[in-house]
């Protein structure tokens, strides 16, 4: 059976124990060959000082790119697989769904078979202290199978104000920021809104 986890997790010896503000991973990519994960994430200050003593932690490889966007910073860097409560989750192949560190600590929500929970719990324990764990049946709902980029697009666009009238972002900063060109993009966006709008008009506007 498939099980829903959210967890909370105080992991001292990482970078996210270095950030006082909120922020959110809107894109990780992994290379556990290099040991290494790609993260890029939005932390919702523009105060670009706040990183410092993020940049200073050992578990931080290399900054690629900060910059201000709208009303927080975009940050693209790399840190250490081993180590990583990211890097057991893909070890374990679970399918993540969110990732936001706040107060500090690590809060992440995932899907996995009920048979690898123990494992991976004593696996994130051995990281870090858990504060909080919630795990619920797995129920998706039947919708529209979008691609992870055309998921990872639609969920930006929405957030940044891109759907909104007048738009609050363009398309060439949120390419950028998903480390993807204008035309990819607007290929993926475009997908999912088709997907959306022909599931819409079969399953909800013909029904009523």
């Amino acid at each position: 059976m498939l099980k829903r986890v959210d967890i909370v997790v105080e992991h001292d010896d990482c970078w996210t124990s270095h950030i006082p503000v909120t922020a959110y991973t809107i894109n990780l990519e992994v290379y556990p060959h290099k040991d290494y994960l790609r993260s890029r994430i939005l932390v919702d200050s523009p105060n670009k000082s706040i990183l410092n003593s993020m940049k200073e932690h050992r578990s931080v490889i290399k900054i690629i790119k900060i910059d201000k966007f709208q009303n927080g910073t975009y940050v693209d860097f790399l840190n250490r697989y081993r180590g990583s409560i990211g890097g057991v989750l893909y070890d374990n192949e679970v399918l993540i769904l969110n990732n936001v560190i706040k107060d500090r600590k690590e809060k992440w929500s995932f899907v996995t078979s009920s048979k690898n929970l123990k494992e991976i719990i004593s696996k994130i324990e051995s990281l870090g202290k858990i504060e909080k764990v919630e795990i619920t049946d797995f129920n998706p709902v039947l919708f529209p199978n979008l691609t992870e980029w055309e998921k990872k697009v639609l969920m930006v666009a929405y957030s940044y104000g891109y759907l909104d009238y007048p738009r609050k972002a363009s398309a060439d900063e949120l390419a950028e920021l998903l480390g993807i060109s204008k035309v990819t993009f607007l290929y993926h966006l475009r997908n999912a809104q088709r997907k959306l709008i022909t599931y819409s008009l079969k399953n909800i506007i013909t029904n009523l």
